[in-house]
């Protein structure tokens, strides 16, 4: 695992049953026992056109979100000319293209479980977005001095960097919540221990632990940065979430690291998960 939780952050992050959320997310999700009523069902207008989710899906495979990444942060370290005292302030190019590129996928991923799981979780479009960015960039840490607390490196590089351009229409305002999923990618559960999140207001506490619950395991399905899970179908159940995953070669290593770092999205379902790979005659399945 990542790390050990507090057991004060397991009470900060489940002590309370989420609440519907507001906007419509368009999930897609094989939800047994839990069919939409007709009142439910009918929240979704024809008039919005495509699924908000789908269009933020198809923002993220734009080619400029990594170069646009990669470009800010060597500008950022050039101008602050002559602090990389360390190696925590030294920045590695190639650590840097590698965070950009796995940072992409895991957003992708993130989304998927997010269309699956938001409405289990209360989780508005809102964030999705702020997920969807947190993905984006949840390692430079990484490439600014290794992997030592770089989840906390993450957050100070988010929230110092201004030079990092928010997109999928987040505001500057928006900027310390990015900053701080980002920084509970791994590592310690959300917690009031800490000064950051527990200044947010009660409804953020909340909302900020499920995507930081899907967060966590997006990123352990991409654990060796080889996108060997390439789409995942999930079944949500009354106690229960199945994640199965599919991708050409085998996933199995992802998959066991999900169920490590799915602890968190276990206790706010208040069930078990699952997360296994699936064969390719299981896609007509789901």
């Amino acid at each position: 695992m990542d790390g050990t939780f507090a057991p004060s952050a397991k009470t900060a992050c489940s002590e309370t049953p989420v609440a519907r959320p507001e906007e419509d997310a368009c999930p897609s999700v094989d939800a047994q026992d839990e069919v939409p009523s007709e009142n439910e069902a009918s929240s979704v207008s024809a008039e919005r056109g495509p699924c908000e989710l789908d269009v933020l899906r198809g923002e993220i495979f734009s080619e400029e979100l990594e170069q646009n990444a990669v470009e800010q942060m060597f500008q950022w370290m050039k101008e602050r000319g002559g602090q990389a005292e360390n190696e925590e302030t030294e920045l590695s190019g190639s650590a840097l293209l590698e965070a950009a590129h796995h940072g992409r996928h895991v957003a992708e991923l993130s989304l998927a479980l997010f269309g699956a799981l938001s409405a289990r979780l209360g989780l508005n479009m809102r964030w999705a977005r702020l997920l969807a960015q947190a993905a984006l960039w949840h390692d430079l840490g990484f490439a600014v001095g290794g992997r030592r607390r770089h989840h906390k490196r993450s957050m100070e590089i988010i929230e110092g960097n201004d030079r990092l351009s928010l997109s999928f229409g987040l505001e500057e305002s928006d900027r310390p919540m990015v900053a701080l999923l980002a920084r509970y990618h791994r590592r310690a559960w959300p917690s009031e221990k800490h000064r950051r999140f527990a200044a947010l207001s009660e409804e953020d506490r909340k909302a900020l632990c499920g995507a930081a619950a899907l967060l966590r395991v997006a990123d352990a399905l991409d654990f060796r940065h080889k996108g060997a899970v390439e789409e995942v179908r999930v079944s949500l159940h009354r106690r229960s979430a199945r994640v199965v995953c599919f991708g050409a070669e085998s996933c199995r290593k992802e998959c066991r690291r999900a169920l490590k770092k799915g602890d968190l999205l276990e206790s706010l379902l208040g069930g078990r998960l699952e997360v296994r790979q699936g064969k390719e005659g299981d896609r007509n399945v789901f």
